[in-house]
Order: structure tokens, then sequence, then C-alpha cells
């Protein structure tokens, strides 16, 4: 990019960004129609290419042996092209109503000429669907270029406290644009088609129940057993395609007491907790199979329980016997790059992409993702976890077992989080 170019992102950089609020998009949902998605689609003309240039920003400044690999130079690309597209949108004179200055929804003013506003919709949306087709392998390529950085700083074992906070950020503001455009295009696909299922931005979907009621990509009263199952599903096959003759432990779901043992419903952002559920479930699998050994016939059960505080949250514990964490490790599961797999395992990044891009649906998921020895899989699920102010924590006994306790808050508390706590 020309010097420019680069001046207009610091410049859009600059701007602060306005964090995302589960109880909004909800309502943007409820009350959906051409001109409240118009109006989102005025909020996000504004707003992503804030989010783009902060993220460009953040890649320029990383150390040059990192940023001149090939997979960060890489990102730095498609997020700069994406940038320049959204822009080009947004300087687009025929659309000068949606004004960049317009910060909130309510405060746009629209004529009633339906066939342009919808003209407009869907030009937003071939553009949306465009970028988000471009930036669907960025964790693939992050993952690629802080491996080749690693081999470089040969005296160091893992990432440095800078590039830690530089990848928490970096994630977090990558998740936000992903929740922002898959929001926006799972609700026009409502709007005009009646179902989300065959929804475009499907890599940000999970299968969903005959009584779902999704509004975009949030579940308002999502059934936590049905997602936890469906996490367990797809754990147990990437558990049996790694292992071949191994069947995996089960996974016993528990409601507490004060559940009354009934089916726990809780507003989510079903991928994001699927991912969540997906990676503590496959860890717990390989670590109880392989403390106990391959040759066995069966595992003691992985147990799940279900509880919630009077304010409204809810946890979900995940307890295996797998043995545990010595307590050197103990420390460091949330680093990127730590892995518990043997030195001998190699990830083949280029496979991985190949893969990815033949089956893109399961990009979000992890299934096409190796089972262990990838690095992010933790640090990006406690991210996960605290984007909307829940948490992830672990507790691990060394010769016993783990135990993974995941926070959700309650629906008026899931607020975007900006910054690590």
């Amino acid at each position: 990019m020309d010097d420019v170019d680069f001046q207009r992102i610091k410049l859009t950089a600059s701007r602060a960004e306005t964090p995302l609020s589960i109880s909004q998009c909800l309502m943007l949902g409820q009350t959906l129609n051409t001109k409240s998605l118009l109006k989102n689609l005025s909020f996000l003309n504004r707003e992503l290419p804030v989010r783009f240039s902060k993220r460009i920003v953040e890649l320029s400044n990383l150390p040059s042996v990192l940023r001149r690999t090939e997979p960060v130079m890489s990102l730095i690309k498609n997020y700069s092209t994406s940038f320049s597209e959204l822009q080009a949108y947004s300087d687009n004179s025929r659309l000068s109503f949606l004004s960049p200055n317009t910060h909130r929804r309510e405060e746009l003013e629209l004529d009633d000429n339906e066939a342009f506003q919808t003209a407009v919709q869907k030009e937003y949306a071939d553009l949306l669907q465009k970028i988000t087709n471009r930036h669907k392998q960025d964790v693939i390529y992050m993952a690629h270029g802080i491996s080749l950085f690693k081999r470089y700083q040969i005296t160091r074992s893992e990432p440095s406290e800078e590039i830690q906070h530089f990848l928490n950020s970096f994630n977090r503001g990558r998740l936000g644009i992903r929740i922002m455009v898959g929001h926006h295009l799972a609700l026009q696909n409502q709007l005009y088609y009646l179902s989300g299922e065959n929804s475009s931005s499907s890599y940000l979907s999970v299968p969903s129940s005959a009584q779902s009621r999704r509004v975009g990509i949030i579940e308002p009263q999502c059934d936590i057993e049905a997602l936890i199952q469906n996490a367990t599903h797809s754990a147990q096959f990437v558990f049996f395609q790694h292992y071949s003759t191994v069947f995996p432990p089960n996974v016993h779901i528990e409601h507490a007491k004060e559940l009354g043992g009934r089916k726990v419903r809780f507003p989510v952002v079903p991928a994001l907790l699927h991912h969540i559920l997906f990676e503590l479930l496959k860890n717990s699998m390989r670590a109880t199979a392989e403390f106990h050994g391959l040759d066995k016939m069966s595992y003691p059960d992985i147990e799940v329980k279900l509880s919630s505080n009077p304010a409204g949250d809810l946890d979900i514990r995940i307890k295996d016997h797998g043995g545990g964490m010595p307590p050197e490790h103990i420390v460091k599961p949330f680093d990127y790059m730590f892995t518990t797999a043997s030195n001998t395992v190699c990830i083949d990044f280029p496979s991985i992409m190949t893969a990815l891009e033949k089956k893109p649906q399961s990009s979000a998921m992890g299934e096409n993702l190796p089972l262990c020895g990838f690095g992010f899989g933790l640090a990006t699920s406690k991210l996960y976890a605290r984007l909307f102010g829940g948490d992830l924590t672990l507790n691990s006994t060394a010769g016993s077992g783990t135990e993974a306790t995941i926070q959700l808050r309650r629906l008026e508390d899931q607020l975007e989080q900006f910054d690590d706590k």
C-alpha cells in the first residue's frame, strides 16, 4: 500500500469502535424490516472501515521478522483490500445518505423508495460476502506466521508477551467483525428468504433444532444441552479420525439442582459456544484416552454440569479424568502456540488451507483442524468466552484430571469487551 492509503488507514483507525450489544442485535432482528436493515447497513458502513483499519495498523506494527513472513504479508494484503473496498463503497456518491458520520442507527432518515433500498442492501450484502470469503482462513494464516516466527526465534520457545497481547487484540477484533458481518447477512437472509438455514454466512452457524427461533446468528433461547451434544459429536468425529481404532470417551450431562432437571435455555451466539465446547471436549477426550491407554475398550465419562446463579448467569463445567497437567503447564494453556502434543506433531498448514477451501462451512467449527498441536484452540476459546463479558477458566490436578468452567453472562450484560481483563 502507498503512503497516501496508509495515512487514510491510520486516520480511520484513530476513531473509536462502537461495542456490540447482544440485546441491541436481538432488538434489530425482532423489529426486522427493510428500513431497520438499511439503518444497520448505515451503521456498518461507518463501523467496518474503522475495525479493518485497526487490524491493519496492528499487523503493520508487528516485529519485522514476523510481519515479513508470507502468511502475515497475506493477511495485511487481504485486510488492506477489504478496507479499500469498504471505503470505495462508502465514498460512492450514489450512497451519500449512508453518511459515515451517522453514529447511531436511530439517527438515519430514509426515503420510502423501497426498490432502491432493496438494491442497496443486495449490493452491500454481496460486498460483505466477498469480504467474508476472503477472511475465512485468517486464524490459519496467523498460526502459520507465528509458527514460522518461532523457528526464526530459536532461543524463544513461545511468543513474547508483546505477541500474546497482539494476538488477543487482533483475534478479538477479527471476531467482532465476523459477528457484525455474519449477523447482518443472516438477518438479510431471514428478511428476504424467511430462513437462516440457507444463509450465505453459514460458516458462522451450527445446526439448529426444529424449535429454533434464531435471530440472525443469535439464539435467544438456545437449548444448551443440544448444543453440547452437537459439539460432542463433532469432537468424537475428530477424535476417531485421529486414532482410527479407538472409541472416544462418552460425555455425561448433568443439571444442577437449582435448574430442576429442566432443559436449560440461554441467549448465545451458538457458533461461538460450539467452538469453545468443541475445543474443550476434544482436549478432554484425547487426555482421557492417552492417560488411561489407547488399548482400552472404554474410558471414564467426561462429566458436564450446568448451573446458574441468582444474577441469571450460566456456568458450564466440563470435568475429565485425563490425568491433569503437570504444575509447570498449568499457567500456560491460554498462551498461543502452547500445546501438550508431542514435539513430533508437525502441523501441515498448506494442507489445512486446502481442506478448508474444499469445505468452507467447517472452517469455524474446527472439524478440519488436527486433534492437537495447533496451539490456538484454548487461547481463542478463552477469547470467545470473554468477548461478551464471560470467561473460561481451568482447574487441573496432576495425576487426576482437569475441570474447565465456561461462564456465560445474562443477556443484559453481554456487551463486547475490547481490552484484556
